[in-house]
């Protein structure tokens, strides 16, 4: 995964210079490993049921000694059925390798480091900001596979890790999300709003709303605790924005603050004409962005208006 572990300062258990995993399918695109980096590559995913929607768990034989920043991460899928790909880690590790649909209780063990499309873009912390990953930690791959199609197939995942230059301070990145995961979009056309009052102040360089394709309009609004409202997004939705969203953009040194006590909606309206309803994965109702998180509080949900980590 890495050719200059030694010369970073960086130990990493399990860790060649080759590109990790089983052998890969012909249409996922299995770019070269950065030098200054690694590459995970997640075991084949089979039997992909059209109609279902899959989040997959994959244990990699990435496993960090020491404190580890990273810059940037690019990530690639099999399309169909990609849809995204995160790349999370955890303390409480599993045998390299491991691959299962994912359960509630690995969820709760997972720490949220970035965040991929299928597709090759990559995301990047800018200016001193950083990706970071404690001392411990093994990295896991949570792979979205949405199979909308009439065949049965198969997924797989990769994703390039690319290091901070070491030898300077960093401060690193966190994220938070506005969601509602018991949401379940019925047939026609529907609306759904959730709320959530903020219990930390926010500071964001980065934001974006999110539906899948039978989305036909997303509005983010802000109130603030003075009563004064700021539309953040009113999107007239697209199928494209599924994998490309509109999105805000802020300087880390001035990011855009949500304080304690604001309270952020996000409402959703979709034309469902796919003669089912559809739960929280095949449609999504979200607000996500990535913070300046100078206190190391880490990645936050408000999940139904509730808080935790993810």
């Amino acid at each position: 995964m890495n050719k200059l572990y030694f010369a970073l300062g960086i130990s990493l258990l399990g860790c060649g210079t080759e590109p990790s995993g089983p052998e890969t399918l012909p249409n996922l695109e299995v770019p070269d490993v950065p030098e200054n980096g690694l590459q995970v590559i997640t075991p084949i995913f089979e039997n992909i049921q059209p109609g279902t929607d899959n989040e997959v768990c994959a244990w990699t034989d990435k496993i960090f000694e020491k404190e580890t920043d990273v810059k940037m991460t690019v990530g690639y899928q099999t399309e169909p059925p990609g849809h995204h790909a995160l790349l999370f880690y955890t303390l409480d590790k599993q045998p390299a390798g491991t691959q299962r649909i994912c359960t509630d209780t690995d969820m709760a063990s997972f720490r949220y480091l970035t965040g991929n499309g299928s597709n090759g873009e990559p995301n990047t912390a800018p200016g001193d900001l950083v990706f970071r990953v404690p001392a411990g930690a093994q990295l896991v791959v949570n792979s979205h596979y949405l199979n909308t199609s009439d065949e049965v197939v198969k997924g797989q995942s990769l994703i390039n890790v690319h290091f901070a230059d070491p030898g300077k301070q960093y401060i690193a990145s966190g994220a938070t999300v506005f969601l509602d995961t018991t949401l379940d979009v019925p047939q026609g056309v529907s609306s759904f709003k959730t709320s959530c009052i903020v219990d930390r102040q926010q500071k964001f360089w980065y934001m974006i709303p999110h539906m899948h394709r039978w989305g036909t309009k997303i509005t983010v609004d802000l109130t603030r605790t003075t009563g004064e409202k700021e539309n953040l997004f009113t999107t007239d939705w697209q199928e494209q924005y599924t994998f490309h969203p509109p999105e805000s953009r802020f300087d880390p040194e001035t990011p855009f603050l949500i304080n304690v006590g604001d309270q952020v909606d996000v409402n959703c309206t979709w034309n469902n004409d796919e003669g089912r309803s559809l739960p929280f994965g095949f449609e999504m109702c979200v607000a996500f962005g990535q913070t300046v998180d100078v206190e190391g509080r880490g990645s936050w949900a408000c999940n139904g208006g509730q808080w935790h980590t993810f």
